[in-house]
């Protein structure tokens, strides 16, 4: 049995054995392999968008596992390393609350950016992400209300979803850098289903297989 718990006490993970090494002839590559799910016990699941907007309306997890349900249950997914040191994918989705809202192609990281952003008005491009925001936290104002959370949006376009309804300043605690976020299912929106994250707030909008991401 293996147990993880963060030093805030807010996320905990257990892992059987059973579950992680599954029935031994799997090879390490094979699809629900036991190696692919022992990577997703540790780090959490992998998502993209890319996959999900093939597949069928469940979304599944490279090892196999069904994840990102609907129904207020949480899934632990991984960072997207590819995004977090290269460079993320937007996709113009929509205006909303005065803002312009895009979603990355590959993890469903959210972006929003005042409509007076001038440059910010494609429907597509790519951004790296700003560290020192990542590391000092984000100078945020307030989008909107919703879903019984204060959404904000950070300079950089970072958004969060949180019960606090006066804060200037939002930051990412260790556990989320350190075993990922842990999130659930907000309401769907523009071809998208948002998820949050219990214990930063960050919001994901994985795509649905109806919406096409060209």
């Amino acid at each position: 049995m293996l147990k993880l718990r963060s030093t805030l006490g807010r996320a905990e993970v257990t892992v059987s054995t059973a579950h992680v090494l599954g029935t031994w002839p799997l090879s390490p590559g094979a699809r629900g392999g036991w190696l692919h799910r022992a990577g997703c016990a540790l780090f959490g699941h992998a998502v993209d968008n890319r996959r999900f907007e093939a597949a069928a309306p469940a979304k599944t997890c490279g090892c196999g596992e069904e994840i990102l349900h609907e129904d207020g249950s949480e899934t632990r997914v991984r960072h997207t390393l590819s995004c977090f040191f290269g460079r993320h994918s937007y996709a113009r989705i929509g205006t909303r609350d005065g803002h312009d809202e895009y979603m990355c192609r590959q993890c469903g990281h959210p972006l929003l950016f005042e409509v007076e952003r001038a440059d910010f008005r494609a429907q597509c491009f790519e951004k790296k992400v700003r560290y020192l925001c990542n590391l000092f936290g984000h100078a945020s104002h307030v989008v909107t209300r919703r879903a019984g959370m204060t959404e904000y949006a950070c300079g950089c376009g970072h958004t969060f979803l949180r019960e606090a309804a006066d804060l200037r300043r939002v930051t990412h605690p260790p556990v989320c850098t350190l075993l990922g976020h842990f999130v659930r299912f907000v309401e769907r929106r523009n071809g998208y289903s948002e998820h949050v994250c219990r214990n930063c707030g960050h919001t994901f909008g994985f795509a649905s297989p109806a919406r096409s991401m060209h």
